[in-house]
């Protein structure tokens, strides 16, 4: 029997169909009307052609609607809304087929090509063929109509593909014509991309130029900063990494459980506890929700044993729900003597084990979860909106 999306792509597919029979029997003037056929059946090989669709006959249905785009001009509209549906669909082979054919047509007007070869380039990006979507973008990238639209598709084809010289190049060009992307700070990410790259090589000489270059971009990200920090940090200038992420934190307290352990790291190596004491008792005074966020972060990281980060582990499991369900925790609501400590390092070792560390971060834009901090969500593909999270709940526990 049919399917439900079988009847869904025949009724839209029909829709289209009377909506151009009708404009093409009734839209013109007078006197183009004196030429146009009589009015009558809607024309037999549609009903064939449906009828197709609806027996689940796809390949059969689509000989008979590329057989009709040969013969009528009012019919292109109908195909390209017939390719759309198949690409919907998951069908990108036949949505390509519907579309080269109508490219490969004669006389077809300039506007109908670019039409088609932005539906065929989308049918490409479908399959994962970006080569072979990224030369007809860059056929169109001059259009009028279609120029802003290729551009970006550009670019996105070489973020999936990690280009990241092209995606500035891009970019930068981008800028030059559509005012949305001067508000945008995608550049940046680009020139940290690269940097990463390069210090992948141990050139860190050329990944700090490439940070510089970020930072001196329209729209800067944070990101460059922490970068910069991490930078510091790998290479052993704990000093350096520490003063910038002391600054991080006092400007994005969204990253602060991901900072949290970088900071201690660079403490621990430099025995500058209390710095991170300090630093930590500053947060917390500017931002008391931060607690949350440097507790959890110990939870994540058990080398972690600063008192006041601690303090904070106590404090957030303390007002945890789900854990006051799970765990005996009067022996914290005591004192802060050793029976205390013990009870909190037992709790620490507990959570730490049966947390799960794929679910510390989270986009939020469309929710996708990851292990780690990720600039750009994989899902969404949007930017700088994952985030660590800082709640404790039954999904990010292992199952």
């Amino acid at each position: 029997m049919p399917t439900e999306s079988t009847f869904l792509l025949a009724g839209l597919f029909f829709v289209a169909a009377a909506l151009g029979y009708f404009f093409a029997r009734f839209g013109d003037d007078e006197e183009t009307s004196d030429a146009a056929p009589p009015a009558g059946k809607l024309n037999a090989d549609y009903i064939k052609g449906l009828n197709f669709l609806l027996n689940e006959k796809p390949d059969q249905a689509l000989e008979v609607f590329m057989r009709m785009v040969e013969v009528d001009d009012e019919t292109l509209e109908t195909h390209f809304a017939l390719g759309s549906l198949f690409r919907r669909r998951g069908e990108v082979d036949r949505a390509i087929r519907v579309h080269q054919n109508i490219i490969a047509r004669p006389n077809l007007s300039e506007m109908h090509k670019e039409q088609a070869l932005v539906s065929l380039a989308e049918d490409y990006l479908s399959a994962g063929l970006f080569d072979r979507a990224e030369d007809l973008f860059g056929q169109l990238k001059d259009s009028d109509e279609h120029g802003v639209y290729a551009r970006r598709k550009l670019v996105r084809i070489y973020e999936v593909t990690q280009e990241w010289d092209n995606a500035v190049r891009g970019f930068e060009e981008l800028e030059a014509i559509d005012p949305r992307a001067a508000a945008e700070s995608r550049v940046a990410h680009y020139y940290c991309e690269l940097a990463q790259q390069a210090f992948s090589r141990d050139d860190v000489r050329e990944a700090h130029k490439l940070i510089d270059l970020a930072e001196k971009t329209a729209n800067p990200s944070l990101r460059s900063k922490l970068l910069r920090a991490d930078f510091w940090r790998s290479s052993g200038q704990h000093k350096k990494a520490i003063k910038l992420y002391g600054e991080i934190m006092d400007i994005a307290p969204r990253l602060i459980g991901d900072v949290v352990p970088k900071l201690a790291e660079s403490c621990r190596a430099t025995g500058e506890q209390g710095h991170l004491s300090r630093s930590l008792t500053k947060l917390l005074a500017s931002d008391p929700s931060a607690g949350k966020a440097i507790g959890l972060a110990t939870v994540y990281d058990p080398r972690i044993v600063n008192a006041t980060a601690l303090k904070c582990l106590k404090d957030f499991v303390l007002a945890d729900p789900v854990l006051s369900n799970l765990v005996d925790l009067s022996p914290l609501a005591d004192s802060d003597g050793p029976d205390s400590k013990q009870a909190l390092e037992r709790i620490r070792e507990g959570l730490t084990r049966v947390i799960s560390k794929g679910h510390r971060h989270r986009c939020r834009e469309c929710g996708y979860i990851s292990s780690e901090l990720l600039w750009q969500c994989p899902s969404c593909r949007n930017w700088e909106c994952v985030s660590p999270s800082v709640e404790l709940n039954f999904s990010t526990f292992v199952s």
